[in-house]
């Protein structure tokens, strides 16, 4: 997705990840508080979006992104894609 990773770090046997997006203001947090852990490894609430979906999916198809299926374009252009932890993901096209 081309995010750096700016902190990664220990906490007790849980880990505190944050995320940079280049040329943004905007950051992305990974930590699973406690009571949360049925949720790795299910469906992030959230998106993300980009200029073209299709070709987000070729590009990160061939970096070796799962993807649930191909983009569907209809009602508009999106697709699901997951993680090595097998958490879902939603991109979509602005």
């Amino acid at each position: 997705m081309g995010f750096i990773i700016t902190t990664d770090r220990p906490i007790g046997d849980r880990r505190w990840i944050e995320l940079s997006i280049p040329g943004a203001q905007t950051g992305i947090l990974l930590f699973t508080p406690e009571g949360h852990e049925d949720r790795v490894g299910t469906f992030f609430n959230g998106s993300f979006g980009c200029d073209s979906v299709q070709y987000e999916y070729e590009r990160l198809l061939e970096k070796g992104v799962t993807f649930l299926a191909p983009p569907e374009l209809k009602p508009f252009p999106h697709v699901y894609f997951q993680d090595p932890d097998g958490n879902t993901f939603f991109l979509s096209s602005r």
